[in-house]
């Protein structure tokens, strides 16, 4: 058993559990903070002997502030904008204040825009900053991906409407991201040696495909004809808001803000970090075509 303890923030969406399984597989020790143990428990049977819990959530933190002590390590995501900077940062004064040594961040590629050009990349920018402010603080990793190739299942229906809307060309370059190559990128550095990542900062892009390709790649693994139709952002912007996950200023971010985020381009950290190429769109969404709507 390696003597590395990592304590976990956000263990069991899609990208945690990834990293949790990952970090179990080498035999690695991880306690989860969870409002349900008894979820934790269905999710990890295979590694128990290695996984702890501490129940909570956002609502009331100290918890963290016993269970956090002898633990090395610390990955911290944070899905809930609710005060999402002071949770952030208080955790993370939490970890390192027990002794933790590296605390993993999931950010966002929003960063990179600039500062206050989208409510998203402020969250994050400020989310980052709070925790690289900490006085005399242990290392900080920040994880920037870009959309995420989950959102074909939680933000669209090309079943239902065989079609994907968006406002951008159907020829433009866009990036994505699996959750699952954030999840294993996020495993890799908490097992590795500290000092080789530092206050490293990892841009996370694992494919670049258009509007139109992205249809072309539904169409074939649903067995169905599905369109790309370019809409206006003023469409985009109700049919986001239609869906009842985002308020008006995530929504505005989504139809207008974030159309500046420049990534088209495949970032090379995720196969020097994973030794093996980035999961592609294609792949993903045949993995997880039942997910489809």
């Amino acid at each position: 058993m390696s003597s590395e303890r990592v304590f976990i923030i956000g263990g069991t969406g899609n990208i945690g559990a990834k990293t949790v399984n990952d970090l179990l597989d080498n035999k690695i020790p991880v306690t989860l903070y969870a409002r349900s143990p008894e979820k934790v428990a269905s999710l990890f049977s295979h590694g128990k002997d290695l996984v702890n819990v501490v129940q909570g959530d956002f609502k009331d933190l100290s918890p963290i502030k016993e269970g956090i002590k002898g633990h090395t390590r610390l990955f911290l995501l944070i899905g809930d904008f609710t005060d999402f900077v002071n949770t952030k940062r208080t955790i993370a004064t939490y970890a390192y204040e027990a002794g933790v040594q590296q605390v993993v961040d999931l950010s966002s590629f929003t960063v990179n825009i600039g500062w206050r050009t989208s409510a998203i990349g402020s969250e994050h920018y400020h989310g980052e900053k709070a925790i690289f402010d900490i006085p005399n603080r242990a290392n900080m990793v920040a994880l920037r991906p870009g959309r995420f190739m989950s959102n074909h299942f939680n933000m669209t229906s090309p079943i239902a409407n065989n079609a994907i809307f968006d406002t951008v060309e159907p020829d433009l370059p866009q990036g994505f991201i699996s959750t699952n190559d954030i999840g294993a990128v996020a495993a890799v550095i908490l097992r590795e040696d500290i000092k080789k990542h530092g206050d490293a900062v990892y841009n996370l892009t694992g494919d670049v495909v258009t509007s139109a390709e992205r249809a072309a790649i539904i169409s074939r693994i649903v067995g169905k004809d599905i369109k790309y139709i370019k809409v206006t952002p003023v469409q985009k912007y109700k049919q986001i808001i239609a869906t009842g996950l985002f308020n008006h200023v995530l929504a505005l971010d989504l139809c207008d803000n974030l159309e500046n985020c420049d990534d088209a381009k495949i970032t090379a950290s995720i196969e020097i970090l994973l030794d093996r190429k980035p999961e592609t769109l294609e792949e993903y969404l045949t993995t997880n075509k039942d997910n489809f709507k």
